[in-house]
């Protein structure tokens, strides 16, 4: 998806990829366009870049960014946002930095986009929503306005929110929810209408 982002501006860099995890059977990812290295170790050098998580699970990116914010800090680099060139997105929205939004995403005016957030495709945005830091939202989600989703909440595929809702931290939120109601922190979620089913424990 990172490599679709970036080829739909016509950016063809050099990737480092960093299997610090050691996954012997990675996933196909090779794209011909992009010259890509893997390296195992989070202390290689350097220079001149930027860095991008490109991690999905809101936990996970946190985990991962508390690594790499040694590294940016140690080489004076930055964390860099990757939106596909075809989504929607208002000119008064605001983004932190290391958001991903995918393609056909539409985010609407007045929007608040925190750090690390993950947009997946054809999700859409309405207007005067806060999204906090390290929150993925998978594909298809509707997100009304007047919304706020706490920091490392995940929204599921084809989730419907309402207008007005508060959803907390930490909180997964089951594909094909319709969210009428707010969702406290820490627990998942789930149906129509969504309704607080355990704890979160992770």
């Amino acid at each position: 998806m990172v490599f679709d982002n970036l080829e739909s501006h016509q950016l063809f860099p050099k990737i480092k990829i960093i299997n610090n995890l050691e996954i012997e059977n990675l996933k196909p990812f090779k794209n011909e366009k992009f010259e890509i290295g893997i390296f195992k170790n989070i202390e290689i050098e350097f220079q001149n870049e930027y860095i991008f998580l490109g991690v999905n699970k809101p936990n996970s990116k946190f985990t991962i960014h508390q690594l790499f914010s040694k590294q940016v800090e140690k080489h004076g680099l930055e964390f860099i946002n990757i939106i596909h060139k075809s989504s929607a997105i208002s000119s008064t929205a605001q983004f932190g930095e290391g958001v991903h939004i995918n393609s056909l995403v539409s985010i609407a005016a007045f929007t608040q986009i925190g750090d690390f957030v993950s947009i997946n495709r054809n999700s859409s945005v309405g207007h005067h929503t806060k999204i906090n830091d390290f929150v993925t939202i998978n594909p298809g989600a509707n997100i009304a306005g007047f919304v706020e989703i706490g920091k490392k909440s995940l929204i599921g595929m084809g989730v419907n929110v309402l207008d007005g809702i508060i959803i907390g931290e930490n909180t997964i939120v089951g594909a094909g929810s319709v969210v009428t109601k707010n969702i406290p922190d820490r627990v998942i979620a789930y149906g129509n209408p969504c309704t607080v089913i355990r704890k979160n424990e992770t």
